[in-house]
């Protein structure tokens, strides 16, 4: 009987260890991002150790890396305990069951959302529950260094310019300067500059039952063609020199080689500080073709979700809460992923910006205006089809199809997949 209980009591100890270690550990944090993202997103996790004493461990990577870890992290039951979500994959793991449902956190006040207007929030609901928290509210925009165009005597293209005439434009650029009109790393994507130029033509990326293409593949051949002339006219950089993502740093944009970028507003503080020493003046306009048919949306720029696995709720929800809510955070950050989703933290940020993040706050407002209804979340198979994209508009860029083939080669490869 005596080892019986000696048995349990050593049983029971090392259970109680483990429990004790288990409190220990950190705060498992995880986010994608460029160098600058990183520091920014470290220091604000360091501020919030700072404040709550509650220590963190951050795992983060480039974009498309960041989501080959997440994969295979969640297939493995072991996905960080907080993690940031896209609007675009985000439906993916929900319906995996592999992020929890936040609604009782809220209700509860851990994520005190008293103070958010529904509106900010409810892109992250899905069904009945709620999986991510918007970070901040963004969208695209197409960065322009003025300099460049300025001593090319040429002027900085208006806000109602077509598609059409921003072709145009780009080449005549190239032919004044022998720079580039427009870095191909941010004309040739799919999730943001061709949405916008399929919204412009009244379609969308997926029909409203998600089981098939929502564009025309004569639109998608439109812009694949428009993308082709440029690069062979050099008014962007060869594809050969953009398939690899080299990081928004070493971009011809960054480095003062590309007179405009297409990116979303919170990565524009990036490009921003990166030129203005060199260069001055960094203005934003609408995507070209997109303010005649209001086809711009407000984006979520992120969200903050917890895994169904965590095991560190409450120090998870205290973190989201002190993203959305905690002055010195939102100070720290400074709009600089998206407008922040607490309207009295909005107002206090907008009073202590910087010029290039006040030039968002001021973009945003503008673009409102020119923006329809979000868009509805992709189907899980995006990824897969954004893949497929991403071969195609490569194969029309190395002269190995035509635009029309390969625009109907990506119809026909959504309908298929979306179908099974």
């Amino acid at each position: 009987m005596m080892k019986k209980f000696v048995a349990i009591f050593l049983v029971m100890s090392m259970l109680l260890g483990g429990v004790a270690l288990a409190a220990d550990e950190p705060l498992r944090v995880a986010w994608w991002g460029s160098e600058s993202s990183n520091a920014l997103y470290l220091g604000e996790a360091d501020l919030f150790t700072k404040a709550t004493g509650i220590e963190y461990e951050a795992e983060y990577l480039s974009w498309g890396d960041y989501w080959t870890k997440i994969n295979t992290l969640a297939a493995a039951n072991d996905l960080p305990d907080t993690l940031r979500m896209d609007y675009q994959y985000i439906l993916n793991y929900v319906d995996k069951d592999q992020l929890m449902d936040l609604t009782p956190l809220v209700e509860s006040g851990a994520i005190d959302l008293s103070k958010v207007p529904d509106s900010a929030i409810s892109g992250g609901r899905f069904g009945k529950g709620l999986y991510g928290i918007n970070a901040g509210s963004n969208g695209l925009t197409m960065a322009v260094n003025a300099k460049l165009v300025q001593d090319a005597g040429m002027e900085v293209l208006a806000n109602d310019a077509t598609w059409e005439d921003f072709e145009a434009w780009a080449i005549e650029f190239h032919e004044k300067t022998g720079l580039y009109g427009a870095d191909l790393f941010g004309a040739k994507d799919y999730n943001g500059v061709f949405r916008i130029f399929a919204r412009s033509h009244g379609e969308e990326l997926y029909n409203e039952a998600q089981d098939g293409a929502g564009f025309k593949a004569e639109t998608l051949a439109a812009f694949f063609a428009s993308i082709k002339r440029m690069q062979d006219a050099g008014a962007t950089q060869n594809i050969a020199d953009a398939v690899t993502d080299i990081g928004k740093e070493n971009y011809p944009f960054s480095k003062g080689e590309a007179a405009t970028i297409f990116t979303v507003t919170d990565s524009y503080t990036t490009y921003a500080a990166v030129l203005k020493d060199r260069f001055g003046e960094v203005p934003m306009r609408l995507i070209p073709g997109a303010a005649a048919t209001k086809a711009m949306f407000v984006k979520p720029s992120q969200f903050l979700s917890i895994a169904a696995t965590a095991e560190k709720v409450d120090e998870a929800a205290k973190f989201i809460n002190y993203w959305v809510n905690d002055e010195e955070a939102n100070l720290f950050i400074a709009g600089r992923r998206g407008v922040p989703i607490n309207p009295e933290i909005a107002t206090l940020v907008g009073q202590s910006l910087d010029e290039n993040s006040m030039a968002v706050f001021e973009y945003m407002n503008m673009m409102a205006g020119y923006a329809s209804d979000l868009y509805a979340p992709d189907p899980q198979a995006h990824g897969e089809i954004a893949d497929e994209y991403n071969r195609q508009v490569q194969a029309v860029l190395f002269g190995e199809s035509t635009p029309e083939d390969a625009a109907q080669a990506l119809v026909d490869y959504i309908n298929k997949t979306l179908k099974q």
